[in-house]
């Protein structure tokens, strides 16, 4: 499959979900406000959303891996996934020193944000191996 079909191909399998996660978050926030519930809410969707999109590219042979197993996908997913919220936090840094936005309340604010991303991606990850497992048993009777 040549590059710009895989890029369609992800578009269409995966890109929805944090997509959507980043909608919902817009829609959830502007009813009942970024805290204390949306914010954490959206912030283990996205951990989850984003672990998805990953394995998803990762699976679609997108990157240049070879045929790596399904343990370092998850673990090539959890990383990134992991990489994708600290540049998170670290926009809403910049946001709030150079642009004055206080979307950071504290420290521990920052460090809740990167915990329930991560628990996003671990979780879906233990969902995803449960389901495959499911499947490939079925497939064995």
């Amino acid at each position: 499959m040549n590059r710009a079909r895989q890029s369609i191909a992800l578009v269409r399998r995966a890109a929805w979900a944090p997509v959507g996660v980043y909608i919902l978050h817009a829609v959830a926030a502007s009813i009942f406000r970024h805290e204390p519930y949306v914010d954490p809410a959206m912030h283990f969707l996205g951990g989850a959303a984003m672990t998805f999109f990953i394995f998803t590219a990762c699976s679609l042979d997108m990157l240049p891996l070879g045929a790596p197993s399904r343990l370092a996908v998850s673990l090539i997913s959890l990383g990134s996934t992991s990489v994708v919220g600290l540049c998170w936090e670290l926009g809403e840094l910049f946001s709030d020193v150079y642009l004055g936005s206080h979307t950071q309340f504290s420290v521990a604010n920052t460090l809740r944000d990167l915990a329930l991303d991560t628990l996003g991606a671990v979780v879906y990850l233990i969902v995803a191996s449960a389901v495959s497992r499911m499947r490939s048993s079925a497939d064995d009777r």
